[in-house]
C-alpha cells in the first residue's frame, strides 16, 4: 500500500483537530485531551485508524480503529493523560489518522495541541557536571534536554567566557561528540552562540585538547581549536546562516578534531578540521554556551540541547 499525495483529495479534508482541558496545563497537570475526525471529502474514508499520542511520547497512548466513515461523518474520541512532571519548551497532544482512499492507496492527517512550557533552572544530574568562566551562568536538565542560561564576554582568542555541561573522561583518542542545539534566545548580539566542546579538562582549557563547535545567533557555524596549547582558541572555520536546530558532531582522532553540521541529522557537512597537537589521553566532552555581551555583563542566554551522546569510533 503505497502513500498518495494527491492533493485534489487533501484540499477538501478530512479535518483533524485536537484540543486539551485544561487548555493551559503545566508541567504535571492531568490533562483530558480531544480529538475530532470530521470526514469532509467528497468519498468514504476506508480502513481508518486513529492514533493519539502523549506530550513526548514516540508511540501512540491509544490506537483506536474506526473502520469505514461515510462523507460528512464526524468522530470524537478522548484521551486522559498527565503532562510529564520534567518536561519544558514545545509539548504537543497529537493526534494522527490513517485512513485509504481507494483500494490501491492511502494518505494521512495529522493535527496537534501544542503548548509552552517554560524552562527554569533546576540543575543537573549525574552524570553531567557543571562549570563556569562567567558569573551568571546556571543550568537545567528536562528528560534528555540539557540547558545553559550564561553571559560572558567571548570564546575565542584571549577571552574564554562561558558556561558549561561536561562529561568528564569520556572522550578517548577516536571518540565522537555529538548534540543537537535546540534553540538559542536571549541575546540581542548576533555572535552570541551555544555548541559542544572538547578538551583535556573543560575545567583548565590550558591542559591543552581544546575545541569547539557552535552555532552563532546570526553568524552561522563556528568551528574553533587550540593550535598551540595555552587554552585559547585561535583557528577559525565556518560562517554561513544560522539555523535552529541544529547536529553538531566532533570527532577526535589522536591530535586531530574535525567538526560536522546538519539541519537533519542524516546528511553531515564537513565544517573543518584541525591539529590540536596538546590533545592526549581521555577527554571532557561538553556543552557550551555565551551570550558574547559587547557591553558587559549585558544579556544572558538560554540554550537548550537535546540527545547529548559520546562515543567511541
Amino acid at each position: 500500500m503505497g502513500i498518495r499525495n494527491d492533493t485534489r483529495f487533501d484540499t477538501l479534508g478530512p479535518t483533524l483537530t485536537v484540543t486539551t482541558e485544561p487548555a493551559e496545563p503545566a508541567a504535571g497537570d492531568t490533562v483530558t485531551a480531544t480529538a475530532v475526525l470530521t470526514n469532509d471529502c467528497p468519498f468514504p474514508l476506508r480502513n481508518t485508524v486513529l492514533h493519539l499520542i502523549d506530550p513526548g511520547a514516540v508511540t501512540a497512548a491509544k490506537t483506536i480503529p474506526l473502520g469505514d466513515l461515510r462523507r460528512g461523518a464526524k468522530i470524537t474520541r478522548r484521551w486522559r493523560t498527565a503532562v510529564p512532571a520534567d518536561v519544558a519548551g514545545n509539548v504537543a497532544f497529537t493526534a494522527h489518522a490513517l485512513f485509504d482512499v481507494d483500494g490501491h492507496s492511502a494518505d494521512c492527517v495529522r493535527s496537534a495541541r501544542t503548548f509552552t512550557l517554560p524552562y527554569e533552572a533546576n540543575g543537573v544530574r549525574a552524570p553531567y557536571t557543571t562549570y563556569a568562566t562567567t558569573d551568571d551562568a546556571e543550568y537545567g536538565q528536562y528528560g534528555t534536554q540539557l540547558v545553559i542560561w550564561a553571559g560572558g564576554r567571548d570564546l575565542s582568542g584571549g577571552t574564554d567566557e562561558k558556561g558549561v555541561i561536561r562529561l568528564p573522561g569520556t572522550v578517548s583518542d577516536a571518540g565522537v561528540v555529538q548534540a543537537k542545539a535546540v534553540s538559542l534566545t536571549g541575546s540581542d548580539n548576533p555572535t552570541a552562540k551555544s555548541g559542544i566542546a572538547i578538551a583535556n579538562d573543560l575545567t583548565a582549557p590550558e591542559k591543552g585538547g581544546y575545541a569547539v563547535l557552535t552555532m552563532s545567533a546570526r553568524y552561522g557555524l563556528e568551528f574553533m581549536a587550540d593550535s598551540d596549547g595555552d587554552g585559547h582558541l585561535d583557528t577559525w572555520a565556518g560562517g554561513g546562516v544560522s539555523y535552529h536546530p541544529v547536529w553538531l558532531r566532533l570527532v577526535r582522532s589522536g591530535t586531530t578534531c574535525t567538526a560536522y553540521a546538519t539541519g537533519n541529522g542524516l546528511t553531515w557537512d564537513e565544517i573543518g578540521s584541525a591539529t590540536v597537537p596538546s590533545a592526549s589521553g581521555t577527554g571532557d566532552a561538553g556543552l557550551i554556551a555565551s551570550a558574547v555581551n559587547l557591553n558587559y555583563p549585558g544579556t544572558t542566554v538560554q540554550a537548550v540541547f537535546d540527545h547529548f551522546t559520546v562515543e567511541a569510533t
